[in-house]
């Protein structure tokens, strides 16, 4: 915990601090293991197709993607979220509604592994969350290695969201993962 404080100094009195804002960071890591061979996840994983209808038909969220080489993909996912939509202790932090951008960068599967870098930043709540996942073969399936920080910058609530905010990108994952392996169940039948 970093906290930034603010002396001032009263005629007659000691100097006295009020804190700000307090930076903390919460550091994380876990697996989920897909249903198919790391080689059709990375492919699912760099399909524009696939990332497009993530997001089809939601009215609160938009996805772009580009392509850097063969194999890769670079994935930005905008979505809004109503703050009377979000925790109570959430909505003390924060200032009008809550946007997050979110983006992934997957690199070319090299035959055993592959891996992204990502960020996710909000506004309405100054937030960053940011870490690597690696997505690596386990004989006939695939398993995908998350590493990454979180840090909310809230004045003395901070603390009590980051671990919400991991809880959240955890159950993400783990969401995405069955849409991954629903896409390429559809595509191979």
């Amino acid at each position: 915990m970093v906290p930034t404080a603010r002396f001032a100094r009263h005629p007659g009195q000691l100097a006295r601090a009020s804190v700000l804002s307090t930076v903390m960071a919460k550091d994380f890591s876990f697996t989920v293991t897909f249903e198919h061979p790391a080689d059709q996840v990375h492919q699912a994983l760099t399909s524009p197709e696939m990332w497009e209808g993530r997001v089809e038909g939601a009215h609160n969220a938009a996805v772009t993607t580009e392509s850097r080489e063969a194999g890769t993909l670079d994935i930005t996912v905008t979505q809004h979220v109503a703050g009377d939509a979000l925790p109570a202790i959430v909505r003390k932090a924060m200032r009008g509604d809550l946007s997050i951008v979110r983006k992934e960068a997957w690199g070319s599967f090299d035959g055993t592994q592959a891996q992204a870098r990502w960020t996710a930043e909000s506004t309405g709540i100054t937030s960053r969350t940011e870490g690597t996942s690696t997505l690596r073969a386990d004989g006939d399936k695939a398993v995908l290695a998350v590493e990454g920080r979180s840090e909310v910058k809230a004045r003395l609530v901070g603390g009590a969201i980051e671990p919400m905010l991991v809880q959240m990108i955890t159950n993400l994952v783990k969401s995405e993962r069955e849409g991954t392996d629903k896409w390429l169940e559809q595509r191979s039948s």
